[in-house]
Parts: C-alpha cells; structure tokens; sequence
C-alpha cells in the first residue's frame, strides 16, 4: 500500500471519530448546564481551551462556543470541519471503502452543511448533534459489515482508536464536566447526575451499572472510564486496541514502549486524592503523549506530506 494512501486512511477515521466524539463532548456539556443550579456559572472559555482553541475572550457566551465547535470552518475541530476533512480523505480513497460506507458519508456531509445555513438554537443544535452521532455509527457499521480485512484496515481502526483515546482524556477534563471526585462542593447534590453525564457522552451508562457499581460515584465513574478492559468506550480498551494494531503493522516500525508509558500512568493514578488542577495536568500528560506516539508512526509509515492534520 503506498504511504499516502495508507495516511487518508488514517485521517479518514480520525476525523471521523473526532466528529463524533465532539458531538459527544458538545452535548456532555449542554446536559452538564441544564444541570448546574442557580448561580453556578459554566466555564465556556475553558471548554474551548479543551478543544485545542485558546483565542477565545472571556464572556465568550454558549452560543458562540457551540457555533465554533459545531459549524465553524474556521475552527479546525469542529464537526463540520472535521466532516469535511473525512469526506475529502474518502474521496481519494474511494475504493477502499464499503459504497455504503461513502453514502453515508456524504449524506452527513449534506445534512452539516444545509445546517449551516439555517437556525441554530439550543434544541435544533442538539437534535443535529443526536444526528451526526446516529450518522457516525452508521459509518462503523458498514465498516464493519463491508470493510475488507486488510492493511487498509488496520490503518482505519488505528486512527480511530488513537483518536478515541485522546478525545477520552478531553472528556474527563473537568473543564469540560465541571467535576472531580471529592472537591464538587459548588454542587455536590447534583454530582451524580454529573458523573451520569459524563458516562452518557461515552454511551457507558448502562455497563457502567451492569458492572455492579449502582451508584453514581466520581472514583468509580473515571476507574470505569479510564481504566475498565471490559468497556470498550475506556480509555484503556482503545489504547489496548492501538498496541495490538501497531504489532500488525508491517516490520513493526514504531515501539510500544511510549504505551506502556501510558498504561503504566493510569495505573497509577490515584482518584481518591485527585484535585481538577492535577487531573487536568493528567490527561494534558496523556494527550502529549499521544501525540508523540502520531508523530513516531507518521515518520514510519506516511512519508507523502499532505494538510492532514
């Protein structure tokens, strides 16, 4: 396979995820404001700053941040341009996906853009939100139905769960969710209904209670999330799934040693003495460290130099 094939593959599920994930994230954040009591303000500017945009003033208002995080083409992660770059990425490689797969790209492709130009309000955002997800899961299936077990791939699921992993540690952030186990005082009786929230955007609530943890616990909720095999959505499962993919890769170019890295850090945390500063510096640590890991399998296996990014 040539490397720049091998690369929109890559990006192709990246952003893919990333679409999905911030849809996630965006609806995590809505549910998380519907929540707060009275007076308990959201910190819309430090969401933004989770998202990787550190230009925003403070003030900034909901609207404005769902506007940049949903439709913006300006903002590199937002779902239209993560949309619009996945849709680029599959053109190229049209012959390597599944026809439904492609369909089903581009009638997503359609649906963000036609909202481009209409309203935008709280319930009309999130019903587009509830349909990119909806869409996004339709792409995974046909991959799963249709997609040829190959290289192409491997390099698919690769940047899926590498992507996976990292919006993970931006959705634990409690810039995002407002909460960490043992120090939400501002409104501790509205703490499981936050760490609930947090599951939602996972799709984790009902594992998260099959596995015999019935209360919502803030300890509990990020062991599950960060740490559980057993949960697919965990941050651990998804990293567990890159190191088998990267033994798969030919000649085995990139070593697993900045995983075990990884792996060794979550192990090791310890929620129970967690404060927002540190799980913040935590999940910054592991973001970092994912991008190391991009880097080292990008300078292995994509030596054609496109605007993926």
């Amino acid at each position: 396979m040539l490397s720049r094939v091998a690369e929109h593959l890559y990006w192709l599920a990246r952003y893919i995820e990333r679409a999905e994930a911030t849809a996630r994230l965006a609806i995590a954040a809505s549910d998380t404001i519907l929540d707060l009591p009275d007076g308990v303000p959201y910190d819309w500017e430090s969401l933004m700053q989770v998202f990787g945009s550190g230009d925003s003033g403070p003030g900034i208002s909901e609207a404005e941040v769902m506007e940049q995080l949903v439709l913006s083409l300006e903002h590199p992660g937002s779902i239209r341009a993560s949309i619009a770059s996945a849709r680029e990425n599959a053109r190229v490689t049209r012959d390597l996906i599944p026809k439904d797969a492609w369909i089903a790209l581009n009638e997503l492709h359609g649906l963000i853009e036609r909202q481009s130009f209409a309203g935008f309000d709280r319930s009309t955002r999130i019903r587009l939100l509830k349909q990119v997800i909806s869409s996004c899961r339709l792409w995974h299936g046909c991959l799963v139905a249709s997609q040829a077990l190959d290289l192409g791939s491997l390099f698919l699921r690769l940047g899926d769960r590498l992507e996976h992993a990292d919006m993970v540690s931006r959705l634990v952030d409690p810039r995002v969710t407002q909460m960490v186990p043992g120090v939400s005082t501002r409104w501790s009786s509205y703490e499981s209904i936050g760490w609930q929230n947090l599951l939602l955007a996972l799709g984790g609530v009902e594992l998260y209670r099959h596995s015999a943890r019935n209360r919502m616990r803030g300890i509990d909720v990020l062991d599950f999330v960060l740490r559980d095999n057993n949960f697919p959505q965990s941050m651990v499962a998804a990293l567990a799934q890159v190191d088998r993919l990267l033994s798969q890769l030919p000649h085995r170019r990139v070593s697993t040693d900045l995983l075990d890295c990884i792996f060794d850090g979550l192990k090791k945390m310890d929620f129970k003495r967690l404060t927002p500063d540190l799980l913040t510096q935590d999940m910054d640590w592991i973001q970092q460290g994912l991008v190391t890991l991009h880097g080292n399998i990008s300078s292995e296996y994509f030596f054609f130099q496109s605007n993926n990014r």
